[in-house]
């Protein structure tokens, strides 16, 4: 199961140095950075008695207990040794990190085959070669040699390394974070089925992620999304669209290229939201970690900058989406905090002069009112008025916690990326920012395209 993986008792390190140069070193370290860590590290090398205190075993076969995960960071060509000590060791998992196989050329692809057949006959399953590693931010085990995750209920299936890299600073800065991370390299054995179908299952994961550039078992796992897709949303971003990523994905992993046509339709089919760059799955991830689901598609938008709800509206109509017209109701609630100049249509302008007060009271009426779904407070922070960068955020979120955030809420602050009082706000109340109109309705896009999944299943 792979649960074992994730949660393993014992721990060897085949390959581990005290040279700051080399991965092994880097696993070793990340490892024992949870000084609380309840599983039991073994370190294995040929070169050392000690490392960082421990004492080091030159082969598995020396240690007396039973190994549950064995991480592999030896050469290539020293590999398949390990493997059969690992073998005779009954070693129950294995995470090959080394890479120079499949990825490289033929005779790579036919060492990892044998490789896995070989584990397979012997009931062990592997997980890489080529890979960086796993982490369990719940039991704070980052058997990885790339920066452990900042911690959230995101779990993620990486076919790159380098991606789940990358994504954490993303995540980091979007006050998001993962439960789990997996990266399958070459996928020998372990793939995203089997992590995917681990996933489902575990308590911690709210929202699945996944990054991938081929795929095996292909019916399996849209079987597997559509099992999932109504208790947990799956975002996918797909590498390898085009011919020449095509052609990178191959010699990245070692496989062909899944045709992205094909894969789209059935992802989208399936309920999965599916998207088309790396800053989208971003924001899939932090609109699916803080905002609830809406009831249906209605948006109303309120503004201090007419230039930003125009651009959203844009972006809103190439998604198929429109704005819905305000009921004499709303804007008889809503006039009384507008100076006379301001229409009162969808989106709604407020002139520049708007500040938190009305902020408030406009987004606080649009989320109490019946008919609308979503909210977009748009937002160019001021240069004027000795008004504060931080105050009309400040109502947005206070009228969303007023009104015990029911609805989903798209805080869009134009370019507001430097605004550190900002975003020091929005960590602390865990709430979201979007800092263009294409982020903004991307969101309300996804939101809209799950509630109508969840809508259509009840």
């Amino acid at each position: 199961m792979p649960h074992i993986f994730f949660t393993p008792k014992t721990i060897a390190v085949i390959g581990a140095t005290a040279n700051p140069k080399k991965f092994g070193n880097a696993v070793t370290i990340n490892i024992l950075k949870n000084k609380d860590l309840k599983s039991k590290l073994f370190l294995v090398t040929q070169n050392s008695k000690e490392i960082m205190g421990i004492t080091c075993f030159q082969s598995v076969l020396d240690i007396s207990e039973e190994i549950e995960l064995a991480i592999i960071l030896v050469p290539a060509k020293a590999v398949n040794a390990v493997i059969n000590e690992c073998i005779t060791k009954k070693v129950k998992r294995i995470i090959i990190v080394t890479a120079g196989f499949g990825e490289i050329n033929d005779e790579g692809k036919q060492a990892e085959k044998q490789i896995a057949e070989k584990c397979r006959i012997n009931d062990i399953r592997i997980m890489g070669p080529n890979c960086v590693g796993i982490q369990n931010n719940e039991i704070g085990l980052n058997a990885s040699f790339i920066q452990a995750a900042p911690h959230g209920n995101i779990s993620m299936i990486s076919q790159s390394g380098s991606f789940g890299c990358a994504s954490f600073y993303a995540m980091e800065r979007e006050n998001i974070g993962c439960s789990k991370f997996a990266n399958i390299g070459n996928n020998v054995d372990i793939s995203f089925v089997d992590i995917l179908d681990y996933f489902n299952t575990d308590s911690n994961t709210k929202l699945i992620s996944i990054y991938m550039e081929t795929i095996t078992q292909g019916r399996k796992f849209l079987e597997l999304l559509k099992e999932i897709i109504l208790r947990k949303p799956i975002v996918i971003f797909k590498g390898g669209r085009s011919a020449t990523g095509m052609k990178a994905a191959s010699s990245h992993t070692g496989s062909i290229a899944t045709n992205y046509k094909m894969l789209k339709a059935a992802v989208e089919q399936a309920g999965a939201t599916l998207c088309e760059s790396a800053s989208n799955f971003i924001v899939a991830l932090k609109t699916f970690s803080f905002l609830p689901i809406p009831q249906g598609d209605k948006i109303g938008v309120l503004t201090n900058s007419g230039g930003s709800s125009v651009l959203f509206s844009d972006k809103v109509e190439d998604f198929g989406l429109t704005l819905v017209e305000f009921s004499n109701n709303l804007k008889e609630k809503i006039k009384t905090h507008l100076i006379s100049l301001v229409k009162l249509v969808n989106p709604l302008d407020m002139i520049g002069v708007a500040g938190e007060s009305q902020y408030y009271e406009v987004t606080k009426a649009m989320l109490e009112d019946p008919d609308i779904d979503i909210v977009v407070p748009c937002l160019v922070i001021p240069p004027f008025l000795e008004m504060k960068s931080d105050e009309h955020y400040r109502g947005m979120i206070r009228a969303w916690n007023d009104t015990n955030r029911k609805k989903p809420i798209i805080p869009l602050i134009f370019f507001g990326e430097d605004f550190e009082e900002l975003k020091k706000f929005a960590q602390k109340e865990k709430s979201p920012i979007y800092y263009t109109p294409q982020e903004a309705a991307f969101a309300v896009k996804i939101l809209v395209e799950r509630s109508r999944i969840m809508n259509k299943e009840l």
